[in-house]
C-alpha cells in the first residue's frame, strides 16, 4: 500500500515538481562531471607532482558536496512545503506519522534514483562542453581528454548517498516534529524576522554598510605593497566582515527603498508601484536570511570567475615573456645552419633571425648583485626582434641607452642613480633614455630580467658572450618537436654546444597544464553558484505564483488585464533578481581591483582585469537572464491556472 502510494506520488511530482527534478538532475550532472575531470589522466598527473594542487582538488569537491547537499536540501524542503497540506490531511484520516515519513522518503529515493540515472549522460555532456570552452579559451583542445570509466560513477553515487541519507534524515526530523496544524499551515510560514524594530534596522544598516567600506579598505591595503606578504589573518577578517555586511545591507535594504516610495507620491501612485513595492518587500522580509545567502553566492560567483580570467591573463604573460617566438635557441654561430636545416624538415620557417649579445661593464650587475656577464644588444637587432612580435620599434640618439626590463625589477631599478648613465667595456659612455617593461622577453638575453639596448656603433669591442638564433614558423610548434630538438642539441649526443632552447609549444604544454585546470575549477564553481543562486530564486517565485494567487484574483477582479497583469509580474521579478546582485557587483569589482595589484605584474596590461570584470559580469548576466526568462514564464503559466 505505501509503495505503491510512493509510486503514484513520484510519478504525480514529476508533473508536478519539474523545478526540483532539474535542480537534482543538474545538481548530480555537475557533481559527476567534475568527479569525471578531476580523475583525468592530465588533472592526476598534475596532482601527483604537486602537493598543494591536490589539496586544492580535495577542498574544490568538499565545496561542491557541500553546495549541492544545501541545494538539494534546499528543494527537497520545497517540496515538503508544497505537500505539507497533503500531508495533514493524511494523519487527520488516520495515517500514522511513520508512515507519512517513509513514504515521503521512498518518493525522494525513487525520484533521486531516476535523477541519478539521468544525471551521468548530462553530467557526460556537460564535462566535454565545459572541457571544451576552457580548452578554446587557452587555444589548447587536447589538454583534458576524459576517461569514462566506472570510479567517477561510482565515487559520485557515493556521494549522492552521502547527501541524500544526511537530507532524508532533516526531512525525517522536520515531518516528526510538526504538528498537525503545522503540516496544514506549513506552506503559508515565512522566516522569522530579522529586524522587528525599525531603529534596530537603521542602525544594522548603517553599521553593515560602514565594516563593508572598512574591509575593503583594509583589504585593498593587503596587496599594495609588491614585495609585501599580504596578512592572512587580516584577510580572513575582510572576508568575514564582507559576509557580514552582505547580509547586514541585504536584510534591511528593502525597508529603505519601501519607505522612499512611500514618501514620493508621484512614484507611489504610478503604475501599480505600490503593490510591486509591497510585494517586494513583503518578499524581503520573508526570506532575508536566504537572500543574503544569495547575495554572498552571488559575490563568489563574480570573485572566482575574475580568478579564472586573471590565470588565463597571467598565462598570457608568461608566454609572452618566456617564449614570444616559435623557436628561441641560443648557440655557437657556426651551428646556425645545422640546426635552422633540422628545423625546416618539420616546419615551415616563416622568419628566422641570428643576433649576439654582448658584454657591458659592472654598472647594471653591482646594483642588482650579479656575477655573470649581462647582455647588451644592438639597436638594430632589438627592433628586428619587435618586428617579429608586431610590436612598435624605438629610437635611440648616439649618446642613449634603452633599459628594458621585467616588471618584478622596475621598481628597483628605476630610480637607481647608478643608471642614469653607464660607460661600456669599450670606454663609451652613454646616458638612460627610458626604463620599459613594454615587452620584455627573456628571449633578449641571458635571463636576469633585463637587457641593454645601445646604438648599433656602440658595441664595437665588445665581446660577444651569446649568440641567438630566432625562428618563428608556419605551423605551430608542438611538445614531441621540444624533445627532440632538446635530443638533437644534447652536448652528450651530438657534441654541439648549446646553452639555452625554448620551443614554444613545449612551454605552452608544461604551463597549461596548471593554470588551465585551476581556471577550470573557478569557472566550474562559478557556474554551480549561478546555479544555486537561480535555483533559489526561481523556486521561491513560483512558489508565490501559487502561494499568493488570491493577490493577482484581486487585480483581475479590479479590472487589472492580462497583458497589464504580465507587466506587473514582469517588474517584480526583475527587482528581486536584481536586488542582491547590485552589491556584489560592487563588492567584487573592487575585492578584484585590489588583487588586480598582485596579479599586475604578470599581466600584460595592468588595467586588462577591467575587461576580464566585464567578461565575468556578462558570463554571469546570460546564464542568470536565462533563470530569470524561465522563472517568468513559468510564473505567468501558474497565473494563467486561477
Amino acid at each position: 500500500m505505501l509503495s505503491k502510494l510512493a509510486k503514484m506520488n513520484a510519478k504525480r511530482s514529476i508533473k508536478n515538481y519539474v523545478i526540483y527534478l532539474i535542480t537534482v538532475i543538474l545538481s548530480f550532472s555537475f557533481m559527476f562531471a567534475f568527479n569525471l575531470i578531476s580523475n583525468s589522466k592530465e588533472v592526476l598527473e598534475l596532482s601527483s607532482t604537486m602537493a598543494n594542487f591536490k589539496v586544492a582538488m580535495y577542498f574544490t569537491s568538499a565545496i561542491v558536496i557541500f553546495i549541492v547537499g544545501f541545494l538539494i536540501n534546499y528543494t527537497t524542503k520545497f517540496m515538503f512545503q508544497k505537500r505539507s497540506k497533503e500531508f495533514g490531511t493524511y494523519e487527520l484520516l488516520g495515517i500514522k506519522k511513520n508512515k507519512i515519513t517513509q513514504m515521503f522518503i521512498l518518493e525522494n529515493i525513487i525520484l533521486g534514483f531516476f535523477a541519478f540515472i539521468f544525471s551521468i549522460p548530462i553530467g557526460i555532456l556537460f564535462s566535454i562542453i565545459m572541457s571544451n570552452i576552457i580548452m578554446n579559451i587557452f587555444e589548447l583542445p587536447h589538454l583534458i581528454k576524459m576517461d569514462f570509466g566506472l570510479y567517477p560513477i561510482l565515487l559520485s553515487g557515493l556521494y549522492i548517498i552521502f547527501i541524500y541519507f544526511f537530507v532524508l534524515f532533516l526531512s525525517r526530523r522536520r515531518i516528526k516534529k510538526m504538528s498537525i496544524y503545522n503540516l496544514l499551515y506549513f506552506e503559508k510560514q515565512n522566516e522569522k524576522l530579522i529586524h522587528k524594530n525599525k531603529k534596530h534596522r537603521n542602525f544594522y544598516f548603517i553599521i553593515s554598510l560602514f565594516l563593508g567600506i572598512l574591509s575593503l579598505i583594509l583589504f585593498d591595503m593587503q596587496f599594495n605593497g609588491i614585495n609585501d606578504e599580504p596578512s592572512f589573518v587580516v584577510i580572513l577578517l575582510c572576508i568575514f566582515l564582507i559576509i557580514f555586511s552582505i547580509y547586514g545591507v541585504t536584510t534591511t535594504l528593502s525597508d529603505f527603498i519601501l519607505n522612499y516610495v512611500l514618501k514620493r507620491k508621484n512614484i507611489k501612485y504610478k503604475v501599480n508601484n505600490l503593490f510591486i513595492a509591497r510585494t517586494f518587500s513583503s518578499k524581503v522580509k520573508s526570506m532575508s536570511f536566504t537572500l543574503g545567502t544569495i547575495t554572498v553566492l552571488i559575490t563568489l560567483t563574480f570573485v572566482v570567475l575574475n580568478l579564472s580570467n586573471l590565470f588565463k591573463g597571467v598565462f598570457e604573460y608568461q608566454m609572452d615573456t618566456t617564449c614570444p617566438y616559435d623557436i628561441a635557441i641560443e648557440l655557437n654561430p657556426e651551428e646556425v645552419d645545422k640546426f635552422v636545416t633540422f628545423i625546416d624538415e618539420d616546419y615551415t620557417i616563416n622568419e628566422q633571425y641570428v643576433y649576439n649579445g654582448y658584454d657591458q661593464n659592472d654598472s647594471i650587475k653591482k646594483v642588482l648583485g650579479l656575477t655573470r656577464p649581462t647582455s647588451v644588444i644592438k639597436l638594430n637587432d632589438f627592433n628586428k626582434l619587435l618586428e617579429m612580435r608586431g610590436k612598435s620599434t624605438i629610437t635611440l640618439k648616439d649618446n642613449e641607452y634603452y633599459l628594458n626590463i621585467m616588471k618584478e625589477l622596475k621598481n628597483d631599478l628605476e630610480n637607481s642613480p647608478e643608471l642614469k648613465e653607464i660607460t661600456l667595456s669599450n670606454g663609451i659612455t652613454l646616458k638612460q633614455k627610458e626604463i620599459s617593461s613594454d615587452g620584455y622577453t627573456f628571449a633578449w638575453g641571458i635571463g636576469y630580467g633585463y637587457i641593454v639596448v645601445v646604438p648599433d656603433s656602440a658595441v664595437e669591442n665588445l665581446d660577444i658572450v651569446e649568440t641567438h638564433l630566432i625562428i618563428n614558423t608556419k605551423e605551430k610548434t608542438t611538445e614531441e618537436f621540444g624533445r627532440k630538438l632538446t635530443d638533437f642539441y644534447d652536448p652528450k649526443l651530438s657534441g654541439f654546444s648549446i646553452g639555452n632552447i625554448k620551443v614554444r609549444g613545449e612551454i605552452e604544454a608544461s604551463n597549461k597544464g596548471f593554470i588551465t585546470i585551476t581556471s577550470f575549477i573557478c569557472f566550474y564553481l562559478a557556474l554551480i553558484f549561478i546555479a544555486v543562486v537561480g535555483t533559489i530564486l526561481a523556486i521561491q517565485s513560483l512558489s508565490d505564483s501559487t502561494k499568493y494567487k488570491y493577490r493577482y484574483q484581486v487585480l483581475s477582479k479590479l479590472g487589472v488585464g492580462d497583458n497589464e497583469l504580465y507587466k506587473i509580474v514582469f517588474k517584480q521579478l526583475i527587482i528581486y533578481f536584481i536586488f542582491p546582485v547590485v552589491y556584489p557587483i560592487i563588492v567584487s569589482f573592487c575585492t578584484i581591483m585590489s588583487m588586480n595589484k598582485l596579479f599586475q605584474i604578470t599581466l600584460t596590461n595592468e588595467f586588462i582585469y577591467l575587461g576580464y570584470f566585464i567578461e565575468s559580469l556578462l558570463v554571469f548576466l546570460v546564464i542568470y537572464i536565462i533563470y530569470f526568462l524561465a522563472t517568468y514564464y513559468g510564473f505567468k503559466r501558474n497565473i494563467k491556472e486561477m
